[in-house]
């Protein structure tokens, strides 16, 4: 494991212990900021609401994707299998 890194969120200082790069680690914490700052200017009271929500919403972006690959993934293997029926022809 790499050794921690600081990083910041919001004004809140975090701590972090990742296998992931340092560039990774603070390119995240980047989006995740940014994601938040866009929640600001909406109803929520308090920043704990904002990250809940932030956090739905990259959940939300993380599921989309996935199904996205999983159908990718689907139309991959169907095409596969039509052109090797065709080259045993």
């Amino acid at each position: 494991m790499r050794e921690p890194l600081e990083i910041e969120i919001m004004g809140q200082r975090l701590v972090i212990k990742s296998e992931d790069s340092e560039e990774h680690v603070r390119t995240v914490a980047r989006y995740v900021e940014e994601q938040i700052r866009q929640l600001a200017d909406t109803r929520f009271a308090s920043t704990l609401d904002l990250a809940l929500v932030a956090a739905l919403n990259i959940a939300s972006e993380y599921w989309k994707l996935q199904h996205q690959q999983e159908e990718a993934h689907q139309t991959i293997d169907r095409m596969a299998q039509r052109i090797g029926a065709r080259l045993h022809r």
